[in-house]
């Protein structure tokens, strides 16, 4: 495992995080320790905790009685509700019964989702930033696209974002990333594996790979050299390629990934095939509609 600085937080996380969410992942405690102690057998030391989930936030406690707390970095992150506002009570009660529950002391960064961002009532707002005065939590950051970023990169209330990142990203998240940056901001990324993408080639692809060895250009312009690498899942391609990010402190790997947490913690430290890079630009020139070309 590699780690990377996360800004100027003074503490280093590893180029591979942990999302931990309720949807797809254990329902016991005792499962998410488990699940815990694997991803840090690999040398993963960050970990994404969803708010509001009893069985999670108990497990984070549970593997935090094998490990110090300093050794680890922990995101917690509040989804909201795009149906009503986030209030100064139901933040208070959220960030409260996850600091109880996990017997984390402190989060180093709350993240708020869209959702939580846009329902943020004044009051909220300044709870937040007390909630950062007290140390509950020493960053604030948002998890977005899109303009909801680009409204964050200029408040000077929040110190990190999230956003999706993988190799059909265009030219506006990266000019997202370098904004952040310019400010000071640390960037992590999600998503860097579509499901489109890795999933298995369908049957009406299949002639066309196997003409492969005749015709050495078959597939070129395409994302089909993420089924023909060899040595290579399409997942650990995707990863390879969105670490070459050096703006990003973290990728994260959500819960569809856990059951390949081993090969993928190896990634960081393999040298990625030679052509990936041209391989992509390629692939993602031939799929942009030519007023991106030249903006990219």
């Amino acid at each position: 495992m590699r780690y990377r600085p996360f800004g100027t937080s003074g503490k280093a996380v590893s180029a591979i995080s942990l999302a931990l969410r309720r949807a797809g992942g254990p329902s016991t405690a005792e499962a998410w320790r488990s699940l815990i102690f694997a991803a840090m057998e690999n040398g993963i030391n960050c970990f994404d905790i969803g708010a509001g989930d009893e069985a999670l936030e108990r497990g984070v406690a549970e593997a935090l009685q094998a490990v110090e707390r300093r050794l680890l970095f922990l995101v917690f992150t509040i989804e909201g509700d795009p149906l009503r506002p986030l209030s100064a009570e139901a933040l208070a009660d959220l960030v409260r019964q996850g600091l109880k529950r996990s017997s984390a002391g402190y989060f180093d960064v709350v993240m708020l989702g869209e959702a939580a961002y846009a329902g943020l009532t004044p009051q909220a707002k300044l709870l937040l930033q007390r909630v950062r005065d007290a140390a509950m939590a020493l960053q604030l950051g948002v998890v977005g696209e899109g303009e909801v970023l680009a409204e964050c990169i200029r408040d000077p209330t929040y110190e990190v974002l999230a956003t999706r990142y993988n190799l059909t990203s265009e030219w506006r998240t990266r000019r997202l990333l370098r904004d952040a940056a310019a400010v000071g901001m640390t960037a992590i990324g999600y998503d860097v594996a579509p499901a489109e993408m890795v999933r298995p080639q369908t049957a009406s692809k299949l002639p066309a790979l196997r003409k492969r060895s005749h015709n050495p250009l078959a597939g070129a312009g395409t994302y089909a050299f993420l089924h023909e690498t060899a040595r290579w899942t399409p997942e650990e391609l995707c990863l390879a390629f969105a670490l070459t990010e050096p703006s990003l402190a973290t990728l994260q790997l959500d819960m569809s990934l856990a059951n390949q947490l081993e090969a993928l913690a190896a990634v960081p430290d393999r040298d990625p095939p030679t052509a990936l890079g041209a391989q992509v630009e390629m692939a993602r020139f031939g799929a942009e509609p030519p007023d991106q070309r030249q903006r990219a």
